[in-house]
């Protein structure tokens, strides 16, 4: 999990609002000097609109979601609404880039499931949708996926704690990030229960827990979830995106690579 830090405003203005859905929490957090509370007011609607729409889009749980059609058979990706099959390319791509680790069709008991990209996704979504509406200082946290533009307060990018894989109150490392991503897997999210698609069975380097920093928030996700089965050996996953950064945590050590952890 990822948490932002709490820090001064320096004269700035918040607006926050939260939203539970998706069985977690959505937090957005809009800070600047000038928050006229007619426009913040309408853009934070929106994105807790959106956030019930994502919902009713990927769902795995709902029987009314487009997933779930898709899944039974009623429905055709190219039918489904316009946000479905942009995420199920992008998940193709995140398929590619970890040579089939993150596979969300790997699975021939649960089906297909792309939640492990979408909840990255959908805070990347909401972030460009409050930048969008005018209001450059922003900081979408959806269950722990962290989706930051512009600043925390003047002049201080926005401060990302990694939390501890198993002191949920301690946090191992600080992020600063400015128009980038913060996204957390690890063993505490599902348990042991984690599959490897590339072997049929569990990881055989699991780690503890590995966050990604970047700037698309869906591929962060994505990549922290094949970083907990692959292990460190997933960093070469990296090696084509200079842009992002991994920290890894595996029997109480951690391992730092890319230019968030210089």
């Amino acid at each position: 999990m990822a948490c932002v830090r709490p820090a001064p405003l320096h004269g700035w203005r918040r607006r926050v609002h939260t939203e539970h859905v998706w069985t977690t929490v959505v937090t957005i957090d809009v800070r600047g000097a000038d928050l006229p509370a007619p426009e913040v007011a309408e853009v934070l609607r929106a994105c807790a609109k959106f956030t019930h729409d994502v919902d009713g889009w990927f769902s795995p749980f709902r029987d009314d979601s487009a997933i779930s059609a898709i899944r039974r058979g009623e429905l055709t990706e190219a039918d489904a609404p316009a946000p479905v099959p942009e995420v199920l390319a992008e998940c193709r791509r995140a398929r590619d880039i970890t040579s089939g680790v993150f596979d969300p069709w790997g699975s021939d008991t649960a089906g297909f499931d792309p939640s492990g990209y979408v909840k990255g996704w959908a805070a990347g979504r909401m972030a460009a949708m409050v930048t969008s509406a005018g209001f450059a200082n922003v900081c979408v946290n959806a269950g722990g996926d962290v989706s930051c533009r512009g600043e925390q307060s003047p002049g201080h990018p926005w401060a990302v704690g990694i939390q501890h894989p198993a002191r949920r109150d301690d946090v191992v490392r600080v992020v600063h990030a400015r128009d980038n991503a913060v996204a957390t897997s690890g063993r505490y999210e599902r348990g042991e229960h984690i599959f490897d698609p590339t072997t049929g069975g569990s990881p055989r380097r699991m780690l503890d827990s590995a966050t990604v920093v970047g700037p698309d928030a869906g591929l962060a996700d994505a990549l922290a979830t094949a970083l907990v089965i692959a292990g460190a050996y997933g960093v070469r996953f990296l090696r084509e995106l200079p842009e992002y950064s991994a920290y890894l945590i595996s029997g109480g050590r951690a391992q730092m690579f890319g230019p968030a952890f210089a």
